[in-house]
């Protein structure tokens, strides 16, 4: 299930490690995520629901909610965010997590409290952008991001971008953007930068929490606390739309661009919007094959260009039809999709399926 032959990112020359699912060794590369080295072993079921057992895998493969919930070496984690390590024993989640029982109460310590002028929060474009104009000026910053590395969802992106080259480099690949942008951040003394590290809470003194490194807890006070978080995907509610094999866009160009974990076979798209076109152009690069895409408005949202490449590589793409549900047991199978009348409405004896193992959901942040 690995992309060993990718037009435009080369596969790392990472060691393996070895680690246990429910039981079964598997391999990881050493530093990737246990759902990137899920999927690249083609286990997509990370657990069962607590409710009513349905299977659970990934949404946002990006820390945002807890559908890759699994229990390695006997705590919950998410599997989107937590490094695969030699030796791991990861189980899938089955009803809801326990925690370890402590024997006794930690001993407390002083938390340390640093004071710097600047704090941003988020280390994509944004967050870095602000950081380097501050930097410029001489004025002290720290950069705090959950992920191993900088520059957000430009490590995703691997086309060239559009529109002006002075204000969003277009004509350059986002991963490039991201490299270099993370570049400039490097040669500014005054711009520090903490990753793997998490901004728990903003207190009512103007004090935040942050975990730093996933391990140490330190109170930060800023004269300026810059929110640079970036979105969040929308989804949509249709039957069968937890079923493993349905997930966000961000989460395939993660597996894909990011991972090189070929994240499907048979992929299905709902959205025509930019996101939605440029995801299905990403897939056709990693080699899997887009079977259709679907989009409630009369016309694509997107580029025209995108959409033609899109249509010019056989990709059927179907306006004025919405997503009814997505179909499997353990996992998706096929997907059902209908045209719509004027007020939206699914038109009855419209509907058509294709068979499909995943459905990306694109319709919007």
């Amino acid at each position: 299930m690995r992309i060993e032959d990718h037009p435009i990112v080369r596969a790392p020359a990472a060691a393996e490690v070895a680690f246990t699912f429910d039981g079964r060794e598997l391999r990881a590369r050493e530093g990737e995520t246990i759902s990137a080295a899920l999927f690249a072993n083609g286990i997509r079921t990370f657990g069962h629901h607590p409710r009513d057992g349905s299977p659970q895998g990934i949404f946002c493969a990006n820390g945002q909610c807890a559908q890759c919930l699994v229990v390695a070496d006997g705590k919950p984690v998410k599997a989107c965010m937590t490094p695969a390590r030699s030796g791991m024993r990861v189980e899938p989640l089955r009803g809801l997590p326990i925690l370890p029982e402590i024997s006794a109460a930690p001993e407390l310590a002083e938390v340390e409290t640093l004071e710097v002028p600047v704090l941003i929060i988020g280390g994509g474009p944004a967050g870095l952008s602000a950081a380097i104009e501050l930097g410029k000026l001489g004025v002290r910053c720290l950069i705090v991001d959950d992920k191993d590395r900088l520059g957000g969802k430009l490590v995703l992106q691997t086309h060239r971008f559009f529109g002006s080259i002075n204000a969003v480099y277009a004509g350059t690949r986002g991963i490039d953007i991201a490299t270099r942008l993370a570049r400039e951040i490097a040669g500014l003394s005054s711009v520090e930068v903490w990753l793997d590290s998490t901004a728990l809470a903003v207190f009512g003194d103007a004090v935040v929490g942050v975990l730093r490194g996933g391990s140490e807890y330190v109170l930060v006070r800023p004269q300026v606390l810059l929110v640079a978080s970036g979105a969040r995907e929308k989804s949509l509610t249709f039957r069968g739309n937890t079923l493993p094999g349905v997930y966000g866009a961000g989460a395939f160009q993660t597996l894909v661009n990011r991972d090189l974990v070929r994240a499907a076979g048979r992929l299905f798209i709902v959205g025509g919007g930019n996101v939605g076109l440029i995801a299905g152009y990403h897939a056709l690069q990693a080699g899997i094959q887009v079977v259709g895409l679907c989009e409630a408005l009369a016309e694509c949202g997107g580029y025209k260009v995108h959409k033609d490449k899109l249509a010019r590589m056989g990709v059927p793409i179907y306006t004025s039809h919405t997503v009814l549900s997505a179909n499997g047991a353990e996992q998706v199978e096929s997907v059902t999709i209908a045209r719509i009348d004027k007020d939206w409405q699914p038109i009855p004896g419209s509907e058509r399926s294709f068979a499909c193992d995943t459905v990306l959901v694109a319709v919007g942040l």
